[in-house]
């Protein structure tokens, strides 16, 4: 049996994940090239405008949610019976399209006071097309959820694949043919239709169909019991995660929040991670359930150290080389939000570590809530303060610190939960030696930037070729301890 053969059959955490990341980095390349289209060909008044209502549609996306996501997967796991499961599961669904409903309507029907705080008429006319988007986002969540509990995996990774496809066809479109980005949200709501209505015959060919009839409304409390702290958890943590940008809009233009979004954007260096903790979230959530304590301690202890095995080397070479990258992923005019990239790579260095996973695993959502809550308070805060004394850069600082104040303290109580504590989730001889590799080859690197940028050499050239020697020598240095986790993963089945 060849290579090739062996990973198809093989069913393992490890295994899944890197399929999962293999197409993930297809989609997210053609994501970044939709990203790069639309920051060159429209100018930073309509690519604000299209930003303002992206930032929309995320905010009510984590209104709307309410936690369902994580009682889909949290209801269908703690029991084997399958009329059980489905039962829950179509009441869970069923709750989605009420409030995903009432919340789209809500949308339309504050859109003038909501492009009044942006100060852009121009949403006025945009809002509509986007108010039920959030439904159907939520909706495609829960449905990838179930995919992931039910070991297809793979299902979810192809349809992401396909719909990236699309989606770049409609940036083409609006790019070069039809000049209108409001053609990509329109897509974007079409797209998200026909993946519901595909995901819903999909599943049926592998499981009862996710009926309204099946709903049994007198779960209900019991399923927000669980799901509403939850969503106060995604609420405010997405709040913590976007009131940077709604700081920017109240005290800037539309022009400065188009600079400010892209500089901001989240980059996808936890792509392996992200792929493993999709593929670990039930494992995870089975053994808590069956007080299996050991197990899931070292499961997410070897999820942590390939996170910071692999997301520490490629964030830290994108820092030294951060002048060229912005300019590669967006445009010239984007560069004045330099500071604010590099401050955002660091909170993508510490993303990794994703505790979400043991505590809603083990019910524990309300301390997950009382964390969030503190931290959107002291982002509502800080935010404003950062911006009157520093400006644009403000924000940007009071996230990292925020965000790594948070991550600490979700370690600390995750670890409680599966029995152990923060210092033993961590071989910090191994993260010393790693982050003293990034430093030394990291600065290397960055005179070496520097002076081909002197000598005008192509900012393509330049970046290929300085993030390329960085990366093959971390990875040289470093491979064993990644090929290590990935044999040590692959025993848990998903």
């Amino acid at each position: 049996m060849n290579l090739i053969d062996r990973l198809r059959r093989s069913n393992g955490a490890a295994t899944n994940s890197i399929m999962l990341t293999f197409v993930q980095v297809i989609t997210t390349v053609l994501g970044l090239i939709v990203t790069k289209l639309l920051s060159v060909h429209f100018s930073l008044q309509e690519y604000g405008t299209y930003s303002q209502a992206l930032l929309v549609t995320t905010t009510v996306t984590s209104l709307s949610i309410l936690g369902l996501t994580n009682a889909t997967n949290y209801f269908y796991n703690r029991t084997k019976d399958e009329q059980q499961q489905r039962i829950y599961v179509a009441t869970i669904f069923s709750l989605q399209y009420i409030v995903g409903v009432g919340c789209g309507v809500l949308v339309l029907v504050l859109r003038t006071p909501i492009s009044r705080y942006f100060g852009n008429d121009a949403l006025i006319g945009i809002l509509p097309i986007v108010a039920f988007t959030p439904l159907f986002t939520n909706l495609i969540q829960m449905y990838q959820t179930q995919f992931v509990s039910i070991g297809k995996a793979k299902v979810i990774a192809l349809r992401n694949l396909v719909v990236s496809i699309i989606r770049l066809i409609a940036v083409v479109v609006a790019c070069y043919v039809l000049y209108n980005i409001i053609t990509v949200l329109f897509v974007i709501l079409c797209l998200d239709i026909a993946q519901i209505i595909y995901l819903y015959f999909l599943f049926k060919r592998y499981k009862n169909p996710i009926a309204i009839k099946d709903s049994r409304f007198n779960l209900t409390r019991e399923i927000l019991a669980f799901s509403i702290p939850m969503s106060i958890y995604v609420l405010t943590n997405s709040l913590s995660r976007d009131i940077d940008k709604y700081v920017i809009s109240a005290f800037a233009n539309t022009e400065t929040l188009a600079i400010y979004t892209n500089a901001a954007k989240v980059l996808p260096f936890d792509m392996l991670t992200a792929s493993l903790i999709t593929v670990l979230v039930p494992i995870v959530t089975r053994l808590i359930n069956q007080q299996k304590y050991d197990e899931a301690k070292n499961v997410f202890k070897l999820y942590l150290r390939i996170g910071y095995v692999l997301t520490f080397i490629f964030v830290g070479g994108a820092i030294a080389v951060s002048k060229d990258l912005m300019r590669f992923l967006y445009a010239e005019k984007f560069l004045v939000g330099l500071p604010v990239f590099i401050v955002y790579l660091f909170v993508d260095m510490i993303r990794f570590a994703n505790v979400t996973t043991i505590l809603s695993g083990a019910g524990k959502t309300k301390t997950l809530m009382t964390v969030s809550v503190v931290t959107m308070l002291c982002n509502a805060v800080f935010n404003v303060l950062g911006y009157k004394l520093i400006g644009m850069l403000g924000p940007a600082l009071v996230t990292l610190i925020l965000t790594a104040c948070m991550t600490l303290a979700l370690l600390h109580v995750g670890s409680k939960e599966i029995k152990t504590r923060i210092v033993d989730l961590f071989d910090f001889k191994e993260l010393g030696i790693i982050c003293l590799e990034i430093c030394i080859v990291g600065t290397l690197i960055y005179f070496l930037s520097s002076f081909m940028r002197a000598r005008s050499v192509s900012y393509v050239v330049s970046l290929i070729t300085c993030y390329g020697i960085y990366i093959v020598i971390l990875i040289t240095l470093n491979y064993k301890r990644a090929i290590q986790c990935y044999r040590q993963l692959n025993q848990y089945k998903g």
